[in-house]
């Protein structure tokens, strides 16, 4: 097997909480992310490249999408009304994912790429991992399992993107004022 990978380093500003945490990552602070991909596969291109680093124009464009000055949250983060009304007045670009935390945004995008990779290849390579670089102390990485029966991996790039939207619309009509 052949792998190679693509560091997309420092990809802007980007402020989040995680509300689920017990430590000070409750509150709004924020870190300017890199990723890094490890991509696979049996063969090479005609060019002699797993993936070809220039196809990855969208790639960058997405990940500067979400994580470029912008607000993440977790989609079942009870701010997210809050925090959309402030977007529609103009005052932030707002994201949300199933999973805030570093793995979750890891998994995130490693099935977002992997998607891109594989129809650009035509199925001849995909993503091995992913690692979400939050700050140079603090990384995560997820690695795609391989060779599994779907009925032991069921995670799709879609099946997060349904349940951040479930997340959140089940915050829909929270009162914040108490």
């Amino acid at each position: 097997m052949y792998t190679s990978t693509k560091y997309f380093h420092e990809i802007g500003p980007c402020a989040y909480r995680n509300h689920n945490s017990d430590s000070d990552c409750y509150l709004l602070h924020g870190y300017c992310r890199s990723f890094r991909f490890v991509f696979g596969a049996q063969c090479l291109d005609k060019q002699g490249f797993v993936v070809d680093f220039g196809a990855l124009k969208q790639v960058k464009q997405q990940l500067q999408a979400w994580f470029d000055h912008t607000v993440i949250l977790q989609a079942d983060d009870p701010l997210v009304p809050l925090f959309r009304t402030l977007e529609k007045k103009g005052f932030m670009n707002l994201q949300t994912f199933p999973l805030i935390s570093s793995e979750g945004l890891a998994e995130y995008c490693a099935l977002y790429v992997n998607e891109q990779i594989s129809m650009a290849t035509s199925n001849r390579a995909y993503v091995i991992s992913c690692e979400h670089i939050e700050a140079e102390k603090n990384t995560a990485i997820f690695t795609i399992p391989r060779g599994l029966d779907k009925t032991e991996f069921n995670s799709s790039l879609e099946d997060l993107i349904e349940y951040a939207k479930e997340l959140e619309q089940a915050n829909v009509g929270i009162r914040l004022d108490g």
